[in-house]
């Protein structure tokens, strides 16, 4: 007996001795449990929805029709009043939690991350890696966010001269993935948006999606995830992009390496319709606004949490 409640006290005396070594830390944790606050303007909307997982693309600070469906997706996966504005009902569900913005420090590997842009598509196939162009571009994708965006963030900033060890201020938007099984995919082109859904039909993802410039290239119906790639190359086919062949004097065909600047960016998910997929792009900012040559273009953040959705197989329904 007294061997037992003496084994007792020592497990007593030891959690007591943890509490009090720990203790800062969870008293540190404890804080950042309850640093969820109001939302006080358009960029802190557009963080908390990417955070969500319902994505306005870039994040700009500008409360345009991206962010207006990016809130009517998160009201409707939150069964609340599909307004598409940020309501008092929406505000007292949708919360942003501390830090907002982080200070970034700037290592050897991103100065290595960059590289001058090539003049020419033959230029692109002749490089090792399609690296970002600038760091600008860099800090603004690694934080989905709108290089302009950025530029308001830090007014003093002098891009062409930065060195190891130099901060840049930024929002804070960790890469979103899909805790869920997704079953489906669906693409709404009147709306230019793409959507994964459970199997019981809830809405685990949202963001915005480029389509065909030209209505006959726009695949509708049920298609498949064929394949699923990370980090792709790109062939270029001067049988199929014709008159960029014929204006840089392109006969054959070649490779052009991974990348964040390659075309199809840093992710394809190939569909069972040929030549079409889902992909990434070097112009993340200009999602939902330009439009493609017939794939289903995202910005490479969007495109990667779609990567780790989808399955190969999964049904992807396209609709008006």
């Amino acid at each position: 007996m007294f061997k037992h409640w003496l084994a007792r006290l020592f497990v007593l005396f030891g959690l007591i001795a943890a509490t009090i070594y720990y203790w800062p830390q969870l008293r540190e944790l404890a804080n950042i449990a309850n640093t969820a606050r109001s939302i006080n303007n358009t960029t802190e909307l557009q963080i908390a929805l990417a955070r969500e997982g319902f994505s306005p693309g870039s994040i700009d600070g500008t409360n345009g029709s991206q962010t207006k469906r990016a809130l009517l997706a998160y009201q409707t996966a939150h069964k609340l009043p599909l307004t598409g504005i940020f309501d008092v009902t929406t505000a007292h569900d949708l919360k942003i939690q501390e830090p907002v913005f982080i200070t970034r420090e700037l290592t050897r590997a991103d100065f290595s991350d960059v590289g001058n842009k090539p003049p020419n598509w033959q230029a692109l196939g002749a490089l090792d890696k399609l690296r970002f162009y600038s760091l600008r571009e860099m800090i603004a994708e690694q934080s989905q966010s709108d290089p302009d965006l950025i530029d308001s963030l830090n007014p003093d900033t002098n891009w062409h001269d930065l060195s190891i060890g130099d901060t840049i201020f930024i929002p804070y938007v960790p890469p979103f993935r899909v805790n869920e099984t997704a079953a489906y995919l669906q693409i709404k082109l009147s709306e230019r948006a793409l959507q994964a859904f459970s199997a019981d039909h809830r809405l685990l993802f949202h963001c915005p999606v480029s389509i065909a410039r030209r209505i006959e290239k726009r695949p509708s119906g049920e298609l498949r995830v064929n394949v699923r790639v990370n980090e792709p190359n790109y062939t270029f086919n001067p049988a199929i992009l014709t008159s960029t062949a014929a204006r840089e004097g392109i006969t054959q065909k070649f490779i052009i390496q991974p990348g964040p600047n390659n075309p199809v960016g840093t992710v394809w998910v190939g569909l069972n319709l040929p030549s079409y997929g889902i992909h990434g792009t070097p112009e993340p900012e200009k999602v939902g606004r330009t439009e493609s040559s017939g794939c289903f273009r995202l910005a490479n953040w969007n495109a990667q949490t779609v990567l780790h959705a989808v399955h190969v197989n999964m049904p992807v329904f396209v609709e008006p």
